[in-house]
């Protein structure tokens, strides 16, 4: 089973946080930190295919799991982070049950979709689950890897919100992650995260999202309202960017010294 699944199911409250700064050896010093897995963000990061793979061998030398955010719903873009062993991806700026289709389309495999079937870094360029007289059969890798690499489209539009049953029933979505910045603004209250409106928005997509059988994880700058979360029933928060707790150390560091 996906780590991550596991760690739900389990009820371990795993946290991540977003992968900004970019280099394996920076993504293996926060792998080797208590958060149970990192975003590597190809959306607002400075990451390319290249450099993602670097991130997602950092995590994997450091015992975390390596999420992408893909920067696109296009075809390359989301099948190249499941290629080179990303375990799940958040896919940003859903609005549309047909935006939806394509994705799963592109991101597993037959039957669920039509993802390009090849050996990659994923399996050890096929290395590691051979096919043939002493490998797995063709239909059941592809049932494996299915159930191994998660689809999470993003609720940050009022597009995905208006259809968020429909959206959590489709078979290929394994769960949500609420982007509460955007969303706040495709509602109209931007940053009003008290608003009851925007806090009967984010407890119908938790709840819809768990009557369907699916997770959810939501995005806080702050630590300390991640208890809150959990204690709320959401089943992973996401706090920060690593580059705000490099930036922030750094200057707690200077200011020390020089006091």
């Amino acid at each position: 089973m996906n780590e991550f699944l596991k760690k739900v199911k389990e009820k371990q409250k795993p946290v991540g946080t977003f992968f900004e700064i970019g280099g394996t050896t920076a993504a293996e010093c926060i792998a080797r930190s208590d958060f149970d897995y990192i975003i590597i963000d190809n959306e607002h990061g400075t990451l390319e295919p290249e450099s993602t793979i670097d991130a997602i061998r950092g995590a994997n030398l450091g015992g975390t799991i390596p999420f992408v955010r893909v920067r696109s719903h296009a075809r390359p873009a989301i099948m190249k982070p499941l290629d080179v062993g990303a375990k799940g991806l958040i896919i940003p700026y859903v609005e549309t049950i047909e935006q939806v289709k394509d994705i799963i389309r592109w991101a597993k495999f037959a039957p669920t979709g039509e993802r390009g079937f090849c050996p990659s870094r994923k399996d050890g360029w096929g290395c590691d689950y051979p096919m043939g007289e002493n490998g797995l059969p063709m239909n059941e890798m592809m049932e494996y890897w299915n159930k191994e690499t998660l689809v999470i489209p993003q609720c940050e539009t009022r597009g995905c919100l208006e259809h968020i049953e429909e959206i959590v029933a489709m078979d290929g979505v394994d769960g949500i992650f609420i982007g509460p910045y955007d969303l706040s603004i495709g509602m109209g209250i931007g940053g009003q995260f008290d608003n009851p409106e925007f806090l009967a928005a984010i407890n119908k997509v938790k709840d819809t999202c768990h009557k369907a059988g699916k997770f959810v994880i939501i995005f806080t700058m702050d630590p300390k309202a991640a208890q809150k979360y959990y204690a709320e029933g959401f089943d992973s928060v996401t706090v920060g960017l690593d580059i705000n707790y490099y930036i922030n150390a750094c200057s707690e560091a200077a200011r020390t010294a020089k006091n």
